[in-house]
């Protein structure tokens, strides 16, 4: 197929030489996300790739704004590609007792949601929590008291998260009793207050557009039945216990906001590598499925998850990666998820909060890696097939068809296909070979913008470094 420029159609082949300037406003538009499969897509029907942080912050008062984060780190995380936050509240923040909610914390997480859409960036509101309470060897309160329910088994031996999860009595039989549905100090089951409880938080981002949607439990853990789990998964527990849960989580949400993405967690286990079992809850056919990938050894992660969001039908996110800062790491990492064609969510070093290492503020550089900054498509007009960048090089490379994903209707003639080139990767400029599309952006442009040429089936893009 010809190489065409952006100035000159009827040549045969062209190099077409780009500086970096600011940012231009990439995709999503402002209609809430929807998805073809596991991919995400916007409301022209473009596939949608994320390039995102987190953003929990685990000390009292548990908001990031009481940490320091503000309109000039957002505008940080956008002026480096980032287009998503997986944003975390604490359900003992929002419930601190059993039916009695704290608006004005709510309040605090939806004002930093605004932030972030005032600079393009979409939220996955998050209910975070990691080893369920402080009072069962967590390092943080990210569920209340009230539903801690140990029944006087011991914490100890507790070496701290996450081995905690594997020797602590107190950890396996609070979280036996949550799966149980046991009754609050009310007299509600502990599982009717989660979902009543996300109903009510749902209700304040529902008519937010840059809202990607919500994230229902971080890392559920299957308590005593955890041995069964390894090394094949847990079917079991997955299919017969926790969908169901989520299920609960899923309709009350439904109840009050019927457009957002509702994406549901497999079990922990999964973030190491055990084959993931987990079934759409409720069939929801706006559904995505959130899975982390801190695999040692194999790259079983980031595919056990996309095979199982294919199988389901329904969008996928690694929402959670890194938690380290070894940059050779976290390019080995990115590089697996662009073979995957990915969309992820960092997790940046500094947010651990662990015995003898505080968490830092959640401002600025403590929020993201250099190392996980990278080319990568915002936007694609059809339907990616392949895309990676060599680091050294400089060199990103994209094919996608042009058929639409899910329908494989086309686009009407000018749908934009945008490209993140950051500044760090390019400080000199770069090159770009378009096979079967036009460049359109300006020169300058850090998101370069394409169309596809009539009656091309098929793009390929090449940009390198100068």
């Amino acid at each position: 197929m010809p190489l065409l420029s952006s100035t000159v159609r009827c040549l045969g082949s062209v190099l077409l030489l780009l500086g970096l300037g600011t940012p231009a406003a990439a995709a999503p538009a402002d209609s809430p996300l929807g998805h073809a499969g596991r991919w995400l897509t916007d409301d022209q029907g473009r596939v949608i790739t994320l390039h995102g942080v987190n953003m929990v912050y685990k000390k009292p008062p548990y908001f990031p704004a009481a940490g320091g984060f503000g309109e000039k780190d957002a505008r940080f995380l956008a002026e480096n590609g980032f287009n998503a936050v997986r944003l975390g509240f604490a359900w003992n923040a929002v419930e601190p007792r059993p039916g009695v909610y704290d608006d004005a914390y709510i309040e605090q997480i939806r004002q930093t949601q605004q932030v972030l859409a005032r600079h393009g960036i979409l939220s996955l509101v998050d209910s975070h929590q990691d080893a369920f309470n402080e009072k069962v060897g967590a390092s943080w309160s990210g569920f209340p008291d009230w539903a801690t329910i140990s029944d006087g088994f011991p914490v100890k031996p507790n070496p701290g998260f996450p081995l905690v999860y594997f020797t602590s009595p107190a950890q396996n039989q609070t979280w036996a009793n949550f799966w149980r549905d046991r009754t609050a100090p009310d007299g509600v089951g502990l599982q009717e207050h989660y979902a009543a409880m996300w109903e009510h938080v749902a209700q304040r981002f529902a008519d937010q557009p840059y809202v990607l949607g919500y994230d229902l439990i971080n890392e559920p853990w299957p308590g005593w039945d955890y041995p069964t789990c390894f090394p094949n998964g847990c079917p079991r527990f997955e299919g017969d216990v926790l969908a169901p849960f989520e299920a609960k989580a899923m309709k009350a949400i439904r109840r009050v906001d019927q457009k957002h993405l509702l994406f549901f967690e497999p079990s922990l286990t999964n973030d190491f590598g055990t084959p993931d079992w987990m079934p759409n809850p409720t069939g929801d056919p706006n559904a995505g499925m959130s899975f982390h990938d801190y695999c040692v050894g194999v790259d079983t992660c980031v595919t056990n998850g996309l095979d199982r969001s294919v199988e389901d039908g329904v969008a996928a996110v690694v929402t959670e990666f890194g938690a380290t800062k070894d940059a050779a790491r976290l390019t080995r990492l990115t590089d697996r998820f662009d073979e995957n064609l990915a969309s992820w969510m960092f997790w940046s070093e500094p947010q651990n909060q662990t015995p003898g290492h505080p968490q830092e503020p959640p401002t600025g550089p403590n929020l993201m890696d250099p190392a996980v900054v990278r080319p990568y498509p915002r936007a694609v007009a059809g339907t990616p097939q392949q895309w990676g960048y060599d680091t050294t090089a400089g060199t990103f490379t994209l094919r996608y068809s042009t058929a639409r994903a899910g329908s494989g209707a086309p686009f009407a003639p000018g749908a934009l296909t945008e490209v993140y080139l950051p500044q760090s990767g390019y400080p000199g400029g770069y090159r770009v070979r378009a096979q079967g599309a036009e460049v359109v952006s300006a020169p300058g442009a850090r998101v370069l913008q394409l169309t596809a040429v009539p009656g091309q089936d098929t793009v390929q893009v090449t940009v390198t470094r100068l």
